[in-house]
């Protein structure tokens, strides 16, 4: 039915670099968010361009001298560790256990159980479960409690979308064996997929998710059978053309899942197992879990169109109607078992003696290829994972951080950046998905860890801090007398740069903020407030390339830097003199947020001297902070 496979070497390295430029054209805003899709529950947002923030700074420069996914130290295996030992703050670590009770009193539960991991560096330093793996009937009965099972930190969670992440390692297995390129179309290897005018779609294009498919229909109720079921998944017509557009699509992953059931000539439960989760010995990881586990899996919905509990097989209704077995969804692993799969990763694809894929194959698979499709402030995704993805890795949000959530509750975080791994299972939609999400639960979890790493610069704790909060707008203002001619008498040891840069702003700051959602505004007034003027400037720091703030608009990841800020105070070619107000202004938007802004000193020079310095606790106190906090 499909022609022979022709066996290809020497395409490893060179199909793989062949794809690290970005896919397909510029087009207009995605709409495949997973927020968008039954699949994932990132939070809607509207479009950047529809808020004040239509641009952001550039962080590309000054990046790490190797790329974070340069992983030259592989193999490390995981261990137990003391939080200290790995640069975790055990004190902070200990919040994790009221955000998880928070979650699970929260009316209506985000979550009836959940499992919590935290490593760094290969070391496990926070483990921990609270809620009930099972605890109801149906929708709307409880079980009696002595039939509820508790959730343990060896609980088994059905996975949902994490089992892309499976399906994405195995296709990369196949680059690497020189089976198979990203640059191959899906229907040279699956015929019947050029159906509708698909022909032109590459493996790249669906592991992207910018092959144009829907992003879901209906396999399981509309069709009789596993194979009339993937013949529909297979011929279903595009919306658009392959790479124009990111749509967060199911359908894309399972033709994958079927590309490599026929290059491997196993079953994708088979390949899984004796290519991935075998070597690297997570036995607690599989495709339908036998009965026999029943016990140590967490229960998902109460399905009415079957009217039955899943629990023990898969919640993902088309994944369960082609057998448990899929590419986008279908596998089952505990927390411990995630974490291995996580280390592989950071590993440079290595885990002790296994090798699953190459180093330069995982640097790859975390570089973004998708950013001139979606634009600013929008998805990121590798050769698999999502990247910068704010709505659940939140704190720990950089280029870099990867991994995939999983509509049953689950998600795995990676941050190459400190050697970090986060991971929570939990079972959302026990008994039903019309309940609350687990992404508020997932953020706090992340943002957590980040403040147990220190990302936060020690030396700006103790300044003003505001974000922590979504939908709020918090003003830090100060008001300084500035002399008419633009410039003072003398020179107070402000420095060489004063009497040369003319009247400006200098500020000590850290900024964390959702690109293009969360903004910092940096303004100026002369005329008590009546009007404001954006204030363009320069940040800079130890060893990074400047970053231009070309219209007073700070937003973004800010490198995880402490940042020296400088503003002249001027408006066009006009020089401000007299009194002038200066006003910083962090507005977050409804949903998502990073770790915020924080500011330590503030300066307003002349341009000979500091007529304004918060280390000068005269000048502190007249600091007017609205929704900032003083911390320390």
């Amino acid at each position: 039915m499909d022609p022979e496979i022709t066996r290809r070497t020497g395409l490893t390295a060179a199909a793989l670099a062949s794809a690290t430029t970005a896919v397909g054209l510029p087009a207009a805003f995605a709409q495949g968010d997973p927020a968008q899709h039954r699949g994932d529950p990132a939070p809607r947002k509207e479009s950047p361009s529809q808020r004040s923030a239509r641009s952001a700074p550039s962080w590309s420069r000054g990046q790490p001298h190797r790329h974070p996914w340069d992983r030259k130290r592989s193999g490390r295996t995981l261990r137990d560790a003391v939080p200290q030992s790995v640069g975790l703050d055990a004190a902070v670590l200990q919040e994790l256990p009221g955000i998880v009770r928070a979650g699970l009193e929260f009316d209506p539960p985000r979550f009836s159980g959940a499992s919590v991991l935290v490593a760094s560096q290969a070391g496990v330093a926070f483990e921990h479960a609270d809620g009930y793996a099972l605890r109801w009937r149906n929708a709307s009965e409880q079980l009696p409690e002595d039939q509820w099972i508790p959730a343990r930190t060896d609980t088994i969670y059905d996975l949902a979308s994490i089992s892309k992440i499976f399906t994405a390692t195995a296709v990369l297995q196949l680059v690497e064996q020189g089976v198979l390129a990203l640059d191959d179309t899906v229907a040279s290897h699956l015929p019947t997929f050029a159906t509708g005018g698909k022909e032109q779609v590459t493996v790249q294009h669906l592991i992207t998710h910018t092959g144009g498919l829907p992003a879901f229909i209906d396999l399981y109720s509309a069709h009789p059978d596993v194979p009339s079921r993937i013949e529909a998944a297979l011929t279903v017509p595009p919306d658009a053309p392959p790479g124009t557009a990111y749509v967060y699509s199911d359908l894309g992953l399972i033709a994958l899942g079927l590309v490599v059931e026929k290059l491997s000539g196993q079953g994708l439960d088979e390949y899984v197992h004796e290519h991935i989760t075998a070597p690297l010995g997570m036995a607690d990881t599989m495709y339908n879990p036998p009965a026999p586990l029943r016990g140590r899996i967490a229960a998902t919905e109460y399905e009415a169109y079957y009217e039955e509990l899943v629990h023990g097989r898969v919640h993902d209704e088309n994944a369960y109607s082609l057998g448990g077995v899929a590419g986008h969804a279908g596998v089952f692993s505990t927390a411990r078992d995630l974490a291995v799969f996580g280390q592989m990763f950071l590993g440079g694809g290595r885990y002790g003696n296994a090798r699953i894929l190459q180093r330069q194959t995982v640097q790859e698979m975390y570089t973004d290829r998708i950013a001139e499709i979606t634009g600013v402030g929008w998805a990121r995704r590798g050769l698999g994972p999502e990247l910068e993805a704010w709505f659940y890795h939140a704190g720990l949000t950089s280029p870099y951080s990867g991994t995939h959530t999983g509509f049953t509750g689950t998600s795995l975080v990676i941050d190459p950046l400190t050697d970090t791994i986060v991971i929570m299972l939990a079972n959302s939609v026990h008994p039903t998905r019309e309940w609350s999400s687990t992404s508020v639960t997932r953020r706090e979890v992340s943002t957590c860890v980040a403040h147990a790493l220190g990302v936060v610069p020690s030396a700006l704790r103790g300044g003003w801090h505001a974000g922590g909060e979504d939908a709020t707008i918090a003003t830090l203002s100060a008001v300084a007398e500035l002399p008419a001619t633009g410039a003072g008498g003398g020179d107070s040891g402000g420095g060489p740069e004063h009497r040369t840069l003319g009247p400006h702003l200098r500020l000590d700051l850290f900024a964390h903020l959702e690109t293009a959602y969360d903004v910092l505004a940096v303004e100026a007034s002369t005329d008590q407030g009546t009007t404001w003027v954006p204030l363009a400037g320069t940040l800079e720091a130890r060893h990074q390339e400047p970053v231009a703030i070309a219209d007073g608009r700070i937003t973004g990841w800010g490198r995880r830097e402490r940042w020296d800020g400088t503003f002249p105070l001027v408006h066009g070619t006009e020089v401000m003199s007299g009194e002038v107000e200066v006003r910083l202004t962090l507005t977050t938007d409804r949903s998502t947020r990073g770790l915020g802004a924080w500011v330590g000193r503030i300066r307003v020079s002349d341009g000979s001297q500091d007529v304004l310095d918060t280390d000068r606790p005269a000048d502190r106190d007249q600091v007017v902070a609205e929704g900032w906090m003083r911390e320390g």
